[in-house]
């Protein structure tokens, strides 16, 4: 299991998901330089069915 993320990061991808979304794009490919290496970075909006809800609720609990 992965380490729960900072609320910061939470945060920044909250932002992120709502500026993709208000663009009308699901999805976003960039590159970054960090710590002296060059990352891909690639983000993908996929919508939650309605049926899976609970299992991503209670992974959160």
């Amino acid at each position: 299991m992965q380490p729960p993320m900072t609320f910061e990061i939470c945060r920044a991808l909250t932002q992120l998901t709502r500026q993709l979304l208000e663009a009308r794009e699901h999805q976003a490919q960039t590159h970054v330089l960090a710590k002296g290496h060059l990352y891909r970075v690639v983000v993908s909006l996929e919508p939650v069915p309605t049926d899976q809800l609970q299992d991503v609720i209670n992974r959160y609990q």
